[in-house]
């Protein structure tokens, strides 16, 4: 029997598949609002069988909970998965279904503004009942989008400065374990993600959960899943050795990373500047998700004194400088941050005050370190978020 991945560069790309629901480019995914009809609830036996990238081509697995402002400000609830090669249209790595699935969900997402006009894709499938998954950058074969057939209602947005339209469209397409879905690469380079929701865990304990995307929903973020532990025993042992970087592996459990790390009563988790459900205005005082020893301030478009970027940092477990966010209450006293780990970030050092368990202070000043507590001081350019 030859080998599912064999068809590699058999069919010509004819779009890209991305999630964008809530954001531009890759987004986190709010999960369907039910699952197809007539499928079974999930039994105990791990539904996927079959990596849906060839195992000779993973470089690397990043883990849940990515931090990469501002389009993913909060961390991110899916996985990614690198090739080792560098790809382009005419270099592509295929991807498989990784188990007996029912597609239910494909969305048409058309960037109408920009350098140049890209259509983009996502796809949500399930194994049984009780799971949803997700892929996307993925090129679709002409196959499966001749099945899928044209798209219906449309609504368009505005994420990152761009305008989008997005057409999504209800579909029940039966795919068996190996099923060539597309390929990963083209204009998107050498990535793949996959994520999902299982509406049999217990919800995540977000400080707010009506802000967990999805909230109210079976298949919300609040109930997002680790989609290696879905598979075969053989085949999720050697995807959980590739979590990391090639140079940084995470050896820290979960080895998949968490998207959940707000801390009640400190200035730990995700902080909102407004009611938009898109990542970009807002702030998480996070930990790094390959290597959770880095503490990150990972902030949007809404500081002015603070560039939209990744502020990583080796966080102290006393004192006021660089202190851990999970040590940071609303106690009335500033902490001030230095020293950060990025060196071709703009020099900078951070005040933070937690002003009530709900709502918290941030502002950048110029200059690499803290100097005296004395000379701490916020001005008009600080920024609140609450929770």
């Amino acid at each position: 029997m030859s080998s599912p991945y064999q068809q590699r560069r058999s069919f010509t790309p004819l779009a890209l598949v991305v999630l964008v629901l809530g954001t531009a480019a890759c987004g986190d995914n709010t999960g369907p609002s039910a699952a197809p009809k007539g499928l079974a609830n999930c039994g105990g036996t791990p539904m996927l069988t079959v990596s849906p990238v060839d195992i000779s081509f993973i470089r690397d697995l990043g883990p849940l909970g990515n931090l990469n402002p501002p389009v993913h400000t909060l961390p991110t609830d899916h996985l990614y998965f690198f090739a080792n090669v560098d790809l382009t249209e005419a270099e592509l790595v295929p991807v498989v279904s990784p188990g007996d699935v029912v597609v239910s969900e494909v969305t048409k997402q058309t960037r109408l503004s920009g350098a140049a006009s890209v259509i983009e894709y996502s796809m949500t499938f399930f194994p049984c009942a009780d799971l949803s998954l997700y892929f996307a950058h993925v090129v679709l074969t002409p196959e499966l989008l001749a099945e899928i057939g044209p798209f219906g209602t449309c609504n368009q947005y505005v994420a990152g400065g761009d305008t989008y339209e997005s057409c999504a469209k209800r579909v029940n397409l039966k795919l068996k374990a190996g099923a060539l879905i597309g390929a990963m690469g083209g204009t998107f380079g050498n990535v793949l993600d996959f994520g999902g929701y299982d509406r049999r865990v217990a919800q995540l304990p977000f400080v707010n959960q009506a802000r967990s995307y999805g909230n109210g929903t079976e298949f919300g973020q609040n109930r997002t899943i680790c989609p290696v532990d879905y598979f075969v025993v053989s085949v999720a042992s050697w995807l959980r050795g590739k979590f990391g970087t090639s140079s940084k592996r995470r050896t820290i459990d979960p080895l998949c990373g968490t998207i959940m790390q707000d801390v009640p009563n400190t200035a730990q988790g995700r902080w909102y500047f407004n009611d938009t459900p898109q990542d970009e205005p807002h702030l998480a005082l996070a930990h790094d998700n390959v290597d959770p020893r880095i503490a990150v301030i990972s902030v949007g478009t809404s500081v002015p004194s603070l560039p939209a970027r990744y502020w990583g940092f080796t966080p102290a477990t006393s004192g006021r400088v660089n202190t851990d966010f999970a040590l940071v209450t609303a106690d009335g006293s500033t902490y001030c941050y230095q020293n950060f780990l990025n060196a071709t970030q703009p020099i900078k050092h951070v005040l933070i005050q937690l002003l009530s368990a709900t709502r918290v202070r941030i502002e950048g000043f110029t200059g690499a370190l803290c100097g005296d507590e004395s000379t701490w001081a916020f001005t008009a350019g600080a920024r609140e978020f609450a929770r």
